[in-house]
C-alpha cells in the first residue's frame, strides 16, 4: 500500500497552546468531573513553566489531549501580527474537521492554562495591546481575526469563552476570564488564587516572557477522534495500559537527560550501570526508592513523599545552576556518590537490621556498648518501622563510616550512640503514647537535621536534642509527663504492646526480642470479656473494670505454647496465675 492509499481513523498532530485554541471551540462532556486540580497541582505547573523559561527550553510538553468531533466544520485560523500561531497545530486535513470539540482528556490542563492566560491578560492589558489582543483570541471565540479587530481589543465582557467547562464551574470560569473577581468557592477559584499570587510577583517584562512561552512553547500531542470511534476506549488505552511510572523511574530519566549530547553515550551508559548496580545491591525496587529518598533528604533536607520526584528534581536543578559546561560532570559525580556501595550497604543495614552484622558489632565495640542490651543492633531494630528517621540515622552512621583514624572513630561512635539512643527513646515514647505515630509531625525536622549533619565536619554542630524538642508535640521528652501518660493510656495494638513489654522484660530481652516477638501473645490478666469479671476479681468496687482492661498494668506476654483453654479466664487472679506462665 502506498503512502497516498494509507488512511487512519484517529488523527494526530502536535500543537502549541495557541495553535490548539485555533482549531475551534471546546467543551467538557457532561459526564466528566468538574475542575479538580489542587492548589499544589497548580503551583507545580507554574513552577515547572518558570523553570523551563529560566532554562531557555525550546518547549514544555504537557501530554496528550484527546478531542472528540462534535460539529463537522473547520474553523478559521487565528493569526496575529508579530505574535502568531505557528500553524503546526492546525488539525491535519482528513475526513473529520470540527468547529467544536469535546475534551475527552485534558480538561484540567486546558482550564488551568486558560486561567494563567487570563491572569496575564490583566497585567498586559493597557500596556501591551499586541499581546493583549492575542490573549483574548486564545481565550474567547472570535470569528473574524485581524490585527485591528475591535472585538479583540475591547474588554472581553461580551465575548464567549472558547472553552466551556462543566456546568458547576461555568459561571465562575467565565467571570474570571472576563476580568472579574469572584469569591473563593471550590477548586477553580482556589487555582485562580494561586495563579494570581504567582503572576502578581512578576515584573512586566517577566509577565511578557511568561506569556510568550505559554502560547508558543507549551506543546501537546493532540488526538482527534471522529464520532464513529468510542473515545472512552481510546482514553482507557492511553491511561490504563502498562505499569505506571514510579517517582524513581522519572528521577532516573531526569538524570539521563544531562547526557543527551552525541558525545555522551558512553557516560550515560555508565550512569545507568551504576544505578542498576545499586538496584541489584538492594534487591528490591521499593527498597531502591526508599534509599534514593533517604539519600536525597540527607543531601537536600525534607522532601515530601507525595512529590518526591518533583521536589528532588528541583533541588538538583537548583544545585546545578552556574556549572555551565561542567554540568554533566557534576551530575556524573552526583550519581557516583549516590551509588557508592558502602553507602548503599549502610542503608541496607539501617532498613533491615540483623544480629551478628560485622559493621554493627564493630560500632558497638567502638561506642563502648558491646555488652549493653541497648546497643546499635537494638536501636536499629526499634527504629526499623519508622522510615521517617532513616535520613538522620544515615547521616549519623555515615560520619562513623567516613572516619578512618581509630581514636576519632571511637569518639564518633560514642557521640553517635548517644544521639541514636535519644532519637530512639523519643520515637518509641511518642509511638507508645500516641494512637498513631504521625511522620508528618517530625519528618521535616529530622530530614533537615540530616542535611545539616551532611554539611558540617562536627557532629556536635547539630543539636539533636533541640531538634527533638521541636518535634515533641506529646511532651514525651519530659520523664514525668511520659510516666503520667503511660499510667493512664489504653493500649490495644498487639504489635505496640509486644514492642513495649519485650523491651522492659530483661529475661525476654536477652533472648533477642525482635526475633522472638512472634513467639508471644498478649494476655489480658483481667479478662476482656465482661462475663468473666464476676467473682474473684476484687479491687474494682470503686471503679468500672472496663477502665483497666487495656491499661499497661493489665497486660502480660504469654508463650504461645503455654496458652491455656479459654475457661481459664473464668478463674480469679490467683488461679489464673497458677494455670499460666506469665513472663512479667
Amino acid at each position: 500500500m502506498t503512502g497516498s492509499e494509507t488512511s487512519t481513523v484517529i488523527q494526530a498532530w502536535v500543537a502549541t497552546f495557541c495553535d490548539l485554541t485555533a482549531v475551534g471551540r471546546f467543551e467538557v462532556p457532561w459526564h466528566q468531573r468538574r475542575y479538580d486540580w489542587t492548589s499544589e497541582n497548580v503551583d507545580d505547573l507554574m513552577a515547572d513553566l518558570d523553570e523551563a523559561i529560566a532554562a531557555r527550553r525550546h518547549c514544555y510538553f504537557l501530554g496528550t489531549i484527546i478531542l472528540v468531533e462534535a460539529s463537522p466544520r473547520r474553523p478559521a485560523l487565528l493569526t496575529d501580527s508579530g505574535l502568531e500561531p505557528s500553524g503546526s497545530g492546525t488539525a491535519p486535513a482528513g475526513k473529520h474537521q470540527s468547529d467544536c470539540w469535546q475534551i475527552n482528556d485534558g480538561q484540567q490542563r486546558l482550564v488551568t492554562l486558560s486561567l494563567i492566560c487570563a491572569r496575564l491578560l490583566r497585567t498586559l492589558d493597557g500596556g501591551d495591546p499586541e499581546r493583549a489582543r492575542l490573549a483574548r483570541r486564545v481565550l474567547f471565540d472570535v470569528d473574524k481575526v485581524c490585527a485591528d479587530d475591535a472585538a479583540t481589543s475591547a474588554r472581553p465582557n461580551g465575548l464567549t469563552p472558547r472553552l466551556t467547562p462543566p456546568l458547576e464551574d461555568r459561571a465562575r470560569y467565565r467571570l474570571l476570564l472576563q476580568g472579574q473577581n469572584v469569591h473563593a468557592n471550590g477548586r477553580l477559584t482556589a487555582a485562580w488564587e494561586r495563579i494570581d499570587h504567582f503572576v502578581a510577583r512578576l515584573a512586566r517584562s517577566q509577565s511578557q516572557r511568561f506569556f510568550d512561552f505559554l502560547i508558543r512553547n507549551v506543546e501537546f500531542a493532540c488526538l482527534s477522534i471522529p464520532r464513529i470511534v468510542d473515545p472512552n476506549a481510546v482514553f482507557e488505552t492511553i491511561n490504563c495500559r502498562g505499569k505506571p511510572l514510579e517517582d524513581l523511574d522519572l528521577l532516573r530519566n531526569h538524570l539521563y537527560s544531562y547526557f543527551n549530547d552525541d558525545a555522551e553515550p558512553t557516560r550515560r551508559a555508565a550512569v545507568h550501570a551504576r544505578l542498576e548496580r545499586t538496584r541489584a545491591q538492594l534487591r528490591d525496587d521499593s527498597r531502591f526508592t526508599d534509599y534514593a529518598r533517604c539519600y536525597f533528604q540527607f543531601r537536600y533536607g525534607f522532601l515530601r513523599r507525595s512529590a518526591f520526584y518533583r521536589e528532588t528534581r528541583r533541588c538538583i536543578v537548583a544545585d546545578s545552576r552556574g556549572r555551565a559546561g561542567a554540568l554533566a560532570n557534576w551530575v556524573d559525580d552526583l550519581v557516583t556518590d549516590l551509588a557508592r556501595p558502602e553507602r548503599v550497604e549502610l542503608f541496607r543495614i539501617i532498613a533491615s537490621p540483623t544480629r551478628g552484622n560485622s559493621f554493627v558489632d564493630a560500632f558497638a565495640v567502638d561506642s563502648g556498648h558491646g555488652d549493653d542490651p541497648r546497643n546499635l543492633s537494638t536501636l536499629l531494630r526499634e527504629l526499623r518501622d519508622y522510615t521517617v528517621t532513616q535520613p538522620l540515622v544515615f547521616a549519623l552512621l555515615l560520619r562513623y563510616v567516613s572516619t578512618t583514624d581509630a581514636e576519632r572513630r571511637r569518639r564518633a561512635a560514642e557521640a553517635i550512640q548517644c544521639r541514636l539512643a535519644n532519637l530512639t527513646s523519643f520515637v518509641m515514647r511518642t509511638a507508645f503514647v500516641s494512637p498513631k505515630f504521625e511522620p508528618s509531625q517530625v519528618e521535616r525536622e529530622l530530614s533537615d537535621a540530616a542535611r545539616l549533619l551532611a554539611a558540617t565536619e562536627r557532629i556536635e554542630a547539630v543539636d539533636i536534642h533541640e531538634c527533638l524538642k521541636r518535634c515533641d508535640a506529646q511532651g514525651v521528652l519530659d520523664d514525668a509527663t511520659f510516666t503520667t501518660r503511660m499510667e493512664t493510656i489504653e493500649m490495644r495494638d498487639a504489635r505496640k504492646i509486644k514492642r513495649l513489654l519485650l523491651g522492659i522484660d530483661p529475661a525476654v530481652r536477652a533472648d533477642d526480642p525482635a526475633a522472638s516477638a512472634g513467639r508471644f501473645i498478649v494476655e489480658h490478666i483481667l479478662p476482656k470479656v465482661p462475663r468473666y469479671w464476676r467473682g474473684g476479681w476484687s479491687g474494682f468496687e470503686r471503679s468500672a473494670p472496663e477502665m483497666w482492661v487495656h491499661r499497661l498494668g493489665n497486660l502480660a506476654l504469654l508463650h504461645r505454647e503455654d496458652r491455656k483453654p479459654i475457661d481459664v479466664e473464668q478463674h480469679d487472679f490467683a488461679a489464673k496465675r497458677r494455670a499460666s506462665s506469665f513472663t512479667g
